[in-house]
């Protein structure tokens, strides 16, 4: 009866003498006879084992011995790839080319060389031809390989649509291919799909339920998602599986603390500090939730702490600048949040942080100065706008009412713009067109009243606006 365990021991007892046979004649410098199929498999095995110089002389040897295999060619083509000779591989690829029209494995050399070069372009292209050549053959295995280096070749280039299209093809072909499932969730997550991610990844886990990897993956869709409570159900999974993730826990932080659970953001921030030692970025993090509990010490302990690791870490700056304006410290804040700002010129948060204290200091003209340059990178950001206003009320209300007034995009602002716009003209004497914009935003939005009587106090005890407030009143009744 065949044995098909003692044809694969015969097989290697053999390949294991020829082997020493052909290492033997290298020592002794000989020459002996080796079939070309023999010397296929040595070469593979002295690659495999990362033997290279040993690769290379058989190589040779065989190239010598059976110079009609192209096979040996397309070795050391691969051999120069590996080595980083990548030229020299390009060199000879390009002959095989020609002369082996149909064989898929110098396509896929070749595009795997193109790669490394960072020709993204014609690596896709190098895959394209041998994936038409293995479909050709119907080489089912074969063409799996392709196409899942094909999607990574689409995805370097950024082209997700593309890379989802070669995935799903190879997923036709081996519906269970893993590491296929894991990279198109990948992708439909790159294109805001986030449905569709959280199918594949779930699928994924379905059949990996250990992978944290996955866990932290889908607990960060649900969190892109705004899904808090599956967020942390799955960070806590991942973290389950592996204590010691740090990533896990630092994403738990921040989705606690978008709930304002500031407590267990702190406590998720240190168990990643404790992991993974003083990161600048962490103890930035843990800072905030030391200040949004009020524990300002602390917070600004460790927000110095972590600009002490990284002087050039603009969330820091910022963080010690906040404290010390909320505790009185008004010039210093200045300095902290001027070199926050410095550090983040874009970022139109951070600016208008400066102008707000600028604006307190009474330093009225810098504070406007910061907000024309906000205005510039983001002409409708309404808190900016809010604040402008109130500036130039101050030198002049005709001025304040022509800023708003110039406003292309008014009427698509937040509402609080158009009140203020409200206040201003109320101010300014030109009452009915105030009442006409705060009735027509307060039908819209009844809490309206409260934001009028932030910037005009007064209007509480103003009949005309005390109607408007009793419209509610009515429809209520």
């Amino acid at each position: 009866m065949f044995d098909e365990d003692d044809d694969e021991e015969g097989f290697d007892s053999q390949f294991n003498a020829e082997l020493e046979r052909f290492e033997q004649m290298l020592e002794n410098k000989e020459a002996y006879y080796f079939d070309s199929e023999i010397l296929e498999q040595i070469i593979d095995h002295f690659i495999i084992k990362n033997q290279l110089k040993k690769a290379t002389k058989a190589i040779e040897f065989a190239k010598d011995q059976h110079p009609s295999n192209r096979l040996f060619d397309l070795r050391k083509a691969q051999l120069y790839s590996t080595t980083g000779k990548l030229k020299e591989s390009l060199l000879i690829l390009q002959e095989l080319e020609k002369s082996e029209p149909f064989n898929t494995e110098v396509f896929i050399t070749k595009a795997s060389v193109f790669s490394q070069l960072r020709d993204h372009d014609n690596a896709i292209k190098y895959f394209e031809k041998a994936l038409d050549i293995a479909d050709n053959k119907e080489d089912g295995w074969e063409s799996e390989d392709i196409l899942f280096d094909l999607a990574l070749e689409y995805e370097s280039v950024h082209d997700y649509h593309s890379a989802i299209k070669v995935l799903e093809k190879l997923l036709k072909l081996s519906p269970e291919n893993e590491s296929a499932i894991y990279e198109v969730a990948y992708c439909y997550e790159r294109t805001g799909n986030f449905d569709k991610c959280i199918e594949y990844y779930t699928k994924y886990i379905d059949n990996n339920p250990y992978s944290f990897t996955a866990w932290y993956n889908l607990g960060n869709i649900y969190f892109l998602k705004n899904n808090i409570e599956k967020a942390l159900w799955a960070y806590d999974y991942s973290i389950i599986i592996n204590d010691e993730f740090s990533s896990a826990y630092f994403n738990m932080g921040n989705t606690y603390m978008q709930i304002n659970e500031y407590q267990k953001a702190l406590e998720a921030y240190a168990k990643c500090v404790e992991l993974d030692g003083d990161d600048a970025l962490t103890l930035s993090y843990l800072a905030e939730a030391y200040e949004r509990l009020e524990r300002y010490e602390e917070a600004l302990q460790y927000y110095n702490k972590a600009k002490e690791i990284n002087a050039e870490l603009p969330e820091a700056w910022l963080g010690i600048g906040i404290i010390l304006e909320l505790q009185g410290n008004r010039t210093e804040a200045i300095n902290y949040l001027e070199q926050a700002v410095e550090l983040q010129a874009e970022n139109s948060n951070y600016r208008l942080v400066l102008a707000e204290a600028l604006y307190k200091a009474e330093r009225l003209l810098e504070a406007e100065q910061q907000l024309e340059l906000i205005l510039q990178i983001n002409p409708t950001y309404d808190d900016a706008i809010v604040l402008m206003a109130k500036i130039k009320s101050q030198f002049s209300l005709t001025e304040a009412i022509d800023f708003i007034a110039s406003l292309e995009q008014l009427p698509q602002l937040n509402p609080k713009v158009r009140i203020l716009f409200s206040a201003l003209l109320w101010q300014d004497g030109q009452k009915t067109e105030s009442l006409h914009i705060f009735k027509k935003e307060f039908l819209i939005h009844k809490d309206s009243a409260k934001t009028l009587l932030l910037y005009l106090p007064e209007a509480e005890f103003i009949p005309e606006f005390n109607q408007i407030f009793d419209l509610n009143n009515d429809e209520e009744l």
